[in-house]
């Protein structure tokens, strides 16, 4: 999955994480950022970008968070624990976009 996102225009990184789901007990959680600050995206642009490379629909990320850079370890890794901390604020704060 993160692969196809490193293929959109706008995006210059991303990361997805799992996230909890009551009734899948989780779904997943697409963290991006973009190449220059002035672009914007959305859920849906992700999803018809995943539509035009005929990405299953289960593969599409059912959540997008922009962010300016992803936490990363001195050696580079993204570290996704930080991430999955981050998404559980969010959903207790109802700040992400979520496919209809």
């Amino acid at each position: 999955m993160e692969d196809i996102l490193l293929q959109h225009p706008k995006i210059h990184d991303a990361c997805v994480v799992a996230m909890p789901d009551e009734r899948l007990g989780e779904r997943s959680c697409a963290y991006v950022v973009l190449k220059a600050p002035h672009h914007s995206l959305s859920l849906e642009d992700v999803v018809a970008f995943f539509s035009r490379k005929r990405v299953a629909k289960y593969k599409y990320p059912e959540h997008i968070v922009v962010i300016e850079k992803l936490p990363r370890t001195a050696s580079g890794k993204i570290q996704k624990f930080l991430l999955r901390k981050d998404i559980m604020r969010r959903l207790t704060q109802d700040v992400c976009e979520e496919i209809e």
